[in-house]
This record gives C-alpha cells, sequence and structure tokens, in this order.
C-alpha cells in the first residue's frame, strides 16, 4: 500500500461523511420541500398534513358545531373538536375592558336578545347573559351558554389538536397573532378575514402563519400570492365548470382554496373531486 494511503481513506470517508450530513441537512430545509401547492412544506407540515381526502376531510366546522349547539358557544366548539374535525372556526371581538371574545354579530342581540354593543361592555357584564337563540339550547348548562373568550376557545382547539380557524372582525389581529405565539400554536393556525387589511397585518406579525382572505377577488390573487402561505375563498355555491376553473387558476399561484359551503355529503365529496384544500361546512361532522 502507498506509504499516502492511511491519509487518503480517512480524508475519503470524512468528506463523505461529510457530504452526507450536508445532503440530510439539506434534505429537511423549508426551502427544499415544497407542498402541492409551491408552498415550503414546513410552513405547511403541520396545517397541511393530513391529506384531503374523503377518509380524511380537512372540514372546518363554522362558528363551531352549531347544528348541535349555538353559534361561536363552548358546546358548539367543544361538539366539534372532541369529533376531531380538522379545523374549528370562530370570530373574533373586542370588549371594552380589552377582553377578546368570539361572537359573529357586533351586538348581542341576535343570538342573546340584548340590544348593546360588544365593544361597549365588559366582559364581567357581557358573561351575564346567555343565548337565547340555536341548537340545543336545552341541551347544556346555563354556565356553558355564555359568550366565550378567546383564551378558552383556544384551550378546546389545543386539547383537541384541532387548527384554530380565526376570523378578525375588530382591528385584533396582532393580539390574536401574539396569543397564538405564546402558546406555540403560529403554525397551526389560520388567520382569516373579509378585511384584506387584516390580512396584510397578519403577514406582518407573522411569516409564518397561514392566512386566508374571505370572499376574494381577481385583483386580491397576486396581492395574496406575494404574502405567501395564504389561502382565499371565493363566493361561490355553484360546482360547476367556473369553479373547477378557479380552483386552478388559485392552485396555479401557489394559494389554496375553497367555496362555501360543504353542507351535505354530495357537495363535500365533489368539493373534494375538485380539489378544494379545505371545507368550511354548516352542518357535516364526518362523511
Amino acid at each position: 500500500m502507498p506509504p499516502d494511503a492511511p491519509h487518503t481513506l480517512p480524508t475519503t470517508r470524512r468528506a463523505f461523511l461529510q457530504g452526507a450530513a450536508a445532503f440530510a441537512a439539506l434534505c429537511v430545509l423549508p426551502s427544499c420541500r415544497r407542498d402541492a401547492t409551491g408552498q415550503p412544506a414546513a410552513a405547511a407540515t403541520d396545517l397541511f398534513g393530513v391529506p384531503n381526502t374523503p377518509r380524511t376531510p380537512r372540514f372546518i366546522a363554522h362558528r363551531g358545531a352549531h347544528s348541535l349547539a349555538p353559534e361561536n358557544s363552548l358546546p358548539a366548539f367543544e361538539e366539534a373538536a372532541k369529533r376531531r374535525l380538522w379545523a374549528v372556526e370562530t370570530d373574533i371581538r373586542r370588549a371594552r375592558d380589552g377582553s377578546l371574545v368570539c361572537c359573529h354579530n357586533a351586538t348581542l342581540k341576535h343570538m342573546f336578545g340584548v340590544n348593546a354593543r360588544i365593544a361597549d361592555l365588559s366582559f364581567d357584564e357581557i358573561k351575564k347573559h346567555t343565548f337565547t337563540r340555536g341548537n340545543g339550547l336545552d341541551a347544556f348548562p346555563a354556565e356553558r351558554l355564555r359568550m366565550p373568550l378567546f383564551s378558552e376557545y383556544l384551550d378546546i382547539c389545543e386539547r383537541h389538536a384541532c387548527v384554530p380557524f380565526i376570523e378578525i372582525k375588530d382591528d385584533v389581529t396582532g393580539e390574536v397573532v401574539r396569543l397564538l405565539r405564546d402558546r406555540k400554536l403560529e403554525r397551526r393556525a389560520v388567520i382569516s378575514s373579509v378585511n384584506f387589511a387584516h390580512i396584510e397585518a397578519a403577514r406582518a406579525a407573522s411569516k409564518n402563519i397561514f392566512v386566508h382572505h374571505i370572499f376574494s377577488t381577481e385583483e386580491h390573487l397576486p396581492r395574496l400570492a406575494r404574502l405567501g402561505h395564504a389561502g382565499l375563498s371565493w363566493k361561490r355555491k355553484e360546482l360547476d365548470e367556473t369553479a373547477a376553473a378557479l380552483v386552478e387558476k388559485t392552485h396555479k399561484a401557489g394559494l389554496r382554496v375553497c367555496l362555501r359551503a360543504a353542507d351535505t355529503r354530495e357537495t363535500a365529496l365533489r368539493m373534494l373531486e375538485l380539489g378544494l384544500d379545505y371545507l368550511p361546512t354548516n352542518a357535516l361532522l364526518t362523511l
């Protein structure tokens, strides 16, 4: 054996091992792995790791399982979460004392029968009122039928490993993102809004959180694509050729997409056929 062989062999082995380690590290870098929409896989792994199939549909329980309990109530969130739906959706508003609460409407009139604005009441004042409208009013104790705090909603999502799908109603985006970060839910949650300014605020506050624009339009498509790690819903119910073209166009832009709403089994299966990424539902709890 040549005299320099003992030195050459370890050098070659070391170079091989270093190269293998570098290759292995490269393969797990967020920038080198992409999901079906072209997004970095690391950004989507937690949210979209479960395939969207008839066996494991990515259902979003709109305002919770409000076919069983009043919308945006603790029981509605729990009923959806304990059935392991992919996501539980809610609406976030700010009370007078700064408390973040779950309610779609700006006032208590629709669901609680009280003509008062959430923004004018403290949470202590709000929690004195119970739901007067909605399903299952007789099925749950009164103490569970008052407006939930955002923190209570997050507790339920965490306990059952459901995605918090959060619609921003008031200018609370920064606070919501900070709370999600504190709970290490930043990569496991969705910030949504009809107001595109809230979507931009969410992206400014976090590069990791998934953002979803509700009832989007053609003009928002490139803006969302630039923000990245994003999705949208088109305001369409017809699952026709036009809808199929919109789905394809959205995916080509690197965005995820849904339509409204998967309220029957037939509709949900057709949405899966079209390649929608998640399925908002007001009624279905399983396929």
